[in-house]
């Protein structure tokens, strides 16, 4: 029997599909947080159309630091750094198998 690991010579294995697809996301996707504070101090008075833009980006910046993070811890957890939570596995997992992490499903909009 062999793990998940294994694989024949020559191949690709899982933790280095998962690093691909982590470096994938992290260097080509993954933009940088908005700036709020300046946002906010560009409205005199807000206007409600403006306000929930402005609740809206403090929900991508957290969506977007969340995402750059778990990829990080990721990274470092399976280059045997840190720990593997069940959490950075789930992540993984995703990422393996070409789904959205639920972890980042609970942030999106």
């Amino acid at each position: 029997m062999q793990t998940s690991a294994g694989g024949s010579a020559g191949g690709i294995n899982k933790d280095d599909i998962i690093l691909n697809v982590a470096d994938d996301i992290q260097n080509k996707t993954l933009p940088d947080v908005y700036d709020e504070y300046n946002i906010r101090k560009s409205f005199d008075v807000p206007t409600p159309t403006q306000i929930v833009l402005l609740q809206e980006l403090e929900r991508y910046n957290k969506l977007i630091k969340r995402m750059a993070g778990s990829i990080k811890e990721l990274k470092r957890a399976l280059n045997g750094e840190i720990g593997m939570s069940a959490d950075l596995d789930n992540l993984g997992k995703s990422f393996f198998n070409g789904i959205i992490p639920p972890m980042w499903t609970k942030l999106a909009p």
